[in-house]
């Protein structure tokens, strides 16, 4: 026959302990909730400045191409001027050149024009009628002017809150472009809007460039 002997020490846990237990585990869920969390925004946000400083940059390799045609003739004699006179300022740039070789600037691509319009950057396709958006969400579009003086030193070419004269448009030899774009969703860490900058200098290398 059988004997049960009967267990009088065996005690199991208490509620306040499976209380306890409960409440550590979550902590322990929140912590690791809080830091994926984190880990997830912190992705997001670098996934939109990345975003946004490759369309800033793929934005800039546009008008700079643009800049060093400026003023391009397979005729030397053509004499095209690169930006034409009374058209760029500082928010405002129109360029030319002469792909077709033909001495005239009427061709399809040969006189452009750059703007910031309710958010956008544009490129003006004057000849064709054609506007391209380069970059959606620009808060700045900005262009400053160099020139080379007869001394090889560079002056400053400041078309004050008008245009650039003749003078001064056939002189430029060095054009600042600087473009400050917000991403198209909020910092999720911040509540802000992602901005990122962009300023380069392109050197004009075709047409008639005059010195100060």
């Amino acid at each position: 026959m059988k004997r049960f002997q009967a267990l009088t020490n065996c005690k199991g846990l208490t509620l306040i302990e499976l209380m306890i237990v409960l409440v550590l585990s979550l902590l322990l869920m929140g912590t690791v909730y809080m830091t994926f969390q984190l880990q997830h925004n912190s992705g997001q946000a670098q996934t939109q400045v990345a975003a946004t400083q490759q369309d800033i940059r793929a934005a800039m390799d546009v008008i700079a191409m643009d800049i060093m045609h400026a003023g391009l003739s397979r005729d030397p004699s053509g004499n095209i001027q690169g930006i034409p006179t009374g058209t760029s300022g500082t928010s405002t740039l129109q360029l030319q050149m002469d792909y077709t070789n033909d001495g005239v600037t009427t061709g399809t691509d040969e006189l452009v024009t750059y703007r910031l319009n309710n958010g956008n950057l544009e490129r003006i396709d004057v000849n064709a009628g054609v506007t391209q958006i380069l970059a959606r969400n620009v808060t700045l579009l900005s262009f400053q002017y160099l020139g080379r003086t007869k001394t090889n030193t560079t002056q400053q070419i400041d078309p004050g809150a008008g245009t650039l004269s003749q003078a001064q448009a056939r002189a430029v030899r060095f054009i600042e472009v600087t473009v400050t774009k917000e991403g198209d969703k909020v910092d999720p860490q911040t509540g802000n809007a992602i901005e990122r900058t962009l300023s380069r200098w392109v050197c004009r290398r075709n047409g008639t460039i005059d010195e100060i």
